[in-house]
């Protein structure tokens, strides 16, 4: 069937189109939805639901939302929620799209902040939604531990991918192929859960 998915970016569209193959994903844009919510919450799952209940409000049919990022111990759990669109400790939350930094800065920015700091200890953490209607929806959050490395490392993935490297592979995020990311990432676990949601869920 057709599931919509709330965002606009393409990455996260394919990768959850792999991990969902039996469906069609469609994101805003295909259909010329401008799409671009608030995102007022406190937690992933806040805003992932904030950006599901947006979507669906405009397509009245099946939505995937998810909400996700980068949470350092050694920085008190930033860049967090506002991964996207961090720039800094006093800048946090306030970024908009004209002072938005590119991937690479952001990245080169929380190694900067993470200085030479012993504790690398971090993870990805993404809160998925399932919402079939505006009262029935399904919630899933998963992680992918790792460390932060000094320095970018690998080609692939896209945004803090470079910086965050899984000890028992000795290898970062970005340096997975699509189907290891797919596997192990925390979109990608957070995605099977739906998707096995889905095979004993009634679409009515």
């Amino acid at each position: 069937m057709t599931i919509w998915f709330a965002t606009g970016n393409s990455h996260k569209q394919r990768e959850l189109q792999a991990i969902l193959a039996g469906h069609c994903i469609k994101i805003p844009a295909e259909a010329g939805i401008a799409f671009n919510p608030d995102e007022t919450g406190t937690s992933f799952l806040e805003n992932a639901l904030i950006k599901a209940r947006a979507l669906y409000q405009l397509v009245g049919e099946p939505v995937i939302a998810d909400d996700s990022g980068l949470c350092v111990d050694a920085l008190g759990g930033r860049p967090g929620i506002y991964s996207a669109r961090y720039r800094g400790p006093e800048h946090a939350g306030l970024g908009t799209e004209a002072t938005e930094l590119s991937a690479p800065e952001r990245n080169a920015l929380l190694l900067h902040e993470l200085g030479d700091s012993p504790q690398r200890s971090a993870r990805f953490v993404c809160a998925m939604v399932l919402l079939l209607s505006e009262d029935r929806f399904f919630v899933v959050q998963e992680t992918l531990e790792g460390e932060i490395i000094r320095g970018e490392r690998g080609g692939g993935g896209f945004g803090y991918d470079p910086i965050l490297a899984i000890p028992t592979l000795g290898r970062t995020v970005a340096e997975l192929s699509p189907e290891e990311k797919n596997r192990l990432s925390h979109r990608g676990k957070a995605g099977q859960h739906i998707a096995d949601i889905l095979t004993g869920v009634v679409i009515h």
